[in-house]
């Protein structure tokens, strides 16, 4: 009789172990669950970084465009002063191919900073798209380690109705 109740306390401990050991598995998932999310937050975080840097460069060159028009405007205005006083006709001849080029370097220079501007959000872009990325991994690697604790849970779980089961035959309970 005390042989058979030491064996059923046998038996009842390595079925609560199971348990145990099941439950601290799934705590532990939805603990890696909930980290793998934190660390995507902290790294979607960036993509918002990213969009107010767009915002900053692109307002940027709107503002840098205002001053080099306005400083051109200027310098045509000098070019135009300069050759009045020397009592040169500025409606032709160098005076015009001075202005004229001096137009087409401005709109070059206009042309150079756009192109910059769209490759720099091209850049950050990427840049955004990296981060979405790497928010979906720190999430994949979250929920692959959750699975995976899980299943270590369940293995011990049944290992441990295994056992008891064995204990159980060896002891000649079932019998």
């Amino acid at each position: 009789m005390f042989q058979t109740l030491l064996a059923l306390v046998g038996i009842g401990s390595t079925i609560a172990s199971g348990i145990s050991s099941k439950k601290s598995a799934d705590k532990a998932a939805d603990a890696a669950k909930a980290v793998g999310e934190f660390n995507a937050q902290i790294i979607e975080r960036d993509e918002r970084i990213l969009e107010d840097q767009r915002a900053i460069i692109n307002a940027n060159l709107l503002l840098d465009e205002k001053i080099a028009r306005f400083r051109f405007a200027g310098l045509q205005g000098d070019v135009k002063t300069g050759f009045s006083a020397g009592g040169i006709d500025i409606s032709e001849g160098t005076p015009m191919r001075v202005l004229r080029q001096n137009a087409r370097e401005f709109e070059y220079d206009m042309t150079v900073s756009k192109f910059n501007n769209a490759v720099t959000n091209m850049q950050i872009n990427d840049a955004q798209e990296d981060v979405r990325l790497q928010a979906e991994m720190s999430r994949m690697e979250g929920g692959y380690q959750a699975a995976s604790l899980r299943a270590q849970g369940t293995q011990s779980l049944i290992g441990s109705f295994g056992s008891a089961a064995r204990f159980g035959w060896q002891s000649g309970i079932f019998e």
